[in-house]
């Protein structure tokens, strides 16, 4: 019976923090989408060789509109064609990160614990969320050869598509990861153990005193 309450209790608790961190105000994706701009500007500015990507702003909070262009490519008046691409943010980075956040916020472990795995959480989410992005910019690049900036032929073309099949066909695949992160940075294999005990001790069905025989 414990066991039941300690579970419903943290699914009530994630699915809170979860509904408050993804209500729809502009709010949440303008702060977010103006932090994952300057993130990956940074990261991705050069691309390969002689490419590079620029993040801009758009009216909508939610989107940032992407360039990929290639320095090869630059015209004598400093001008180049570059290639357009859209980003929606939220659904890119932001539903991963509250989905981490409000799954350590609802785990039953101390608050020194829980902090800590909180700030290794949204890194680890955050390298995965750049990882995603940097696999969608090499398949952009991919398909579109006039940029000149990626040739994978052979088995380095293989398992660029096998990475792009798991990272970014689905948008769903990312959640998955994030769970997985979660249980890594927030419970210890003692917890577990102490997990499995109690299951397995609550599952025994408890012996009744029989009559005695005359």
């Amino acid at each position: 019976m414990l066991r039941n309450k300690t579970l419903l209790l943290f699914l009530l608790k994630a699915a809170i923090f979860y509904a408050l961190l993804s209500a729809p105000f502009s709010f949440y994706d303008k702060v977010y989408g103006k932090l994952y701009r300057q993130v990956a500007g940074y990261v991705f500015h050069h691309i390969r060789d002689n490419g590079f990507v620029m993040f801009r702003e758009l009216d909508d909070p939610a989107t940032t509109h992407v360039l990929i262009g290639s320095y090869a490519l630059v015209r004598p008046d400093k001008t180049t064609e570059t290639l357009e691409r859209f980003v929606n943010t939220r659904y890119l980075g932001y539903i991963p990160t509250i989905l981490l956040i409000s799954l350590v916020l609802a785990s039953p472990v101390p608050w020194k614990r829980m902090l800590i795995a909180l700030a290794a959480g949204l890194l680890l989410v955050t390298l995965l969320v750049l990882f995603k992005q940097w696999i969608a910019l090499l398949w952009h690049c991919e398909n579109n050869k006039w940029l000149n900036l990626t040739n994978f032929t052979g088995a380095r073309q293989h398992l660029f598509m096998f990475l792009y099949g798991i990272v970014c066909a689905s948008s769903s695949t990312l959640l998955y990861f994030v769970v997985a992160i979660w249980l890594l940075v927030t419970f210890r294999l003692d917890d577990f153990r102490t997990a499995k005990e109690k299951i397995e001790g609550t599952s025994v069905p408890s012996k009744t005193p029989g009559r005695g025989t005359k």
